[in-house]
C-alpha cells in the first residue's frame, strides 16, 4: 500500500503529461477555428467569432458537406439493405460452402483499394456513373464482405423457433424478417450501418478519382484541396472545416451508442 502511495504522484504527472499532449492539437484546432484573426499558432484568440464556421458551411464547402452526408448515408443504407438481403438466406439455408464463400470475400476485401481502382474506374465509366452515385455503389461493393459476415452472425443468434411460430400463425416471410428478425438484430444492423457510414465519410481515393470537380467532392477531398486554395493556407477556415468534418461521425456515434455498445459486444465469428 505504501509503494502504491509513492507511485501515485508519478502516475498523476505522467497522465497529466499524456493529457496535455492529447489535448493540445484539439485546443489549437478549436482556438484557431473561433479566431477570425488567427495566425495559425497556438495562442489565446485575438477575437471570438463564427466567421470561419460560416465559411466552412457555405459556398463550395457547404456543397461538399451535403455531398458527404448524401454519400455516407446512402452508402450505409444501401450496404445494410443489400447485406441483410444476402445474409439472411446464408444464415437460414444450409448451403454447401457458404462459410468458405464468406471468408473468400473477406480475404479479397483485404486487397488495398489502390490495387482495384482501375477495374472500378472502367466499370463506372462503362455504366456512366463517374459521380457520387458511382462512388456510393463502389463503396457498397467494398463494404459487403464484412457486412455480410457480421450480419450473418447476428442473424444466427435469432432463435429459429420464433420464426417457425410466426409462420404457423400465418406470417409471411416479409413480416417475419421485418417484425421479428430485424428488431432482434437491431444492434448488429446499427454496427454495420455505422461501419459503412464511417468508411464512406472518410473515403478519399474513390471520390477523388470518380468526382473530379470541387462541387462534387465530399469533405474528405475538399479538406485536402483547401490546403492549396488561393496559394496560401487559411488556418482559420481549415480548422473550422476540420471540426465540421469531424462532427457528423461523432454525432452519429452518440445517436447509435446504445445499439453500438450492445452490437460490438455481440460480434462473434462462427465457423
Amino acid at each position: 500500500m505504501e509503494s502504491y502511495s509513492r507511485a501515485t504522484p508519478l502516475t498523476a504527472i505522467a497522465l497529466a503529461f499524456v493529457a496535455v499532449i492529447w489535448v493540445s492539437p484539439f485546443a489549437w484546432l478549436l482556438t484557431t477555428a473561433v479566431d477570425p484573426k488567427t495566425r495559425g499558432i497556438l495562442e489565446i484568440p485575438h477575437a471570438i467569432g463564427i466567421d470561419n464556421f460560416v465559411r466552412a458551411l457555405s459556398g463550395t464547402a457547404g456543397i461538399q458537406f451535403v455531398n458527404s452526408v448524401w454519400l455516407s448515408v446512402g452508402t450505409a443504407t444501401l450496404t445494410v439493405l443489400v447485406a441483410a438481403a444476402a445474409a439472411y438466406p446464408l444464415s437460414r439455408l444450409n448451403l454447401p460452402g457458404k462459410n468458405l464463400l464468406l471468408w473468400s470475400l473477406v480475404l479479397l476485401r483485404l486487397l488495398p483499394a489502390a490495387g482495384i481502382i482501375v477495374p472500378l474506374y472502367f466499370t463506372a465509366l462503362g455504366l456512366h456513373v463517374l459521380n457520387t452515385v458511382g462512388v456510393m455503389l463502389a463503396l457498397t461493393v467494398l463494404n459487403l464482405p464484412f457486412a455480410l459476415l457480421l450480419l450473418k452472425n447476428f442473424f444466427d443468434t435469432v432463435p429459429i423457433e420464433l420464426e417457425e411460430a410466426a409462420y404457423v400463425e400465418g406470417a409471411s416471410l416479409w413480416q417475419i424478417v421485418t417484425q421479428i428478425v430485424a428488431p432482434l438484430s437491431r444492434s448488429g444492423i446499427a454496427v454495420v450501418w455505422f461501419f459503412a457510414f464511417t468508411n464512406a465519410w472518410n473515403e478519399f481515393l474513390l471520390p477523388l478519382i470518380f468526382a473530379r470537380t470541387a462541387n462534387t467532392f465530399p469533405m474528405s477531398v475538399g479538406l485536402f484541396a483547401a490546403f492549396g486554395d488561393h496559394g496560401a493556407v487559411d488556418y482559420g477556415f481549415l480548422a473550422a472545416y476540420s471540426l465540421v468534418y469531424a462532427a457528423p461521425a461523432v454525432a452519429v456515434y452518440f445517436l447509435l451508442r446504445r445499439n453500438l455498445n450492445t452490437g460490438f459486444a455481440g460480434v462473434g465469428v462462427k465457423g
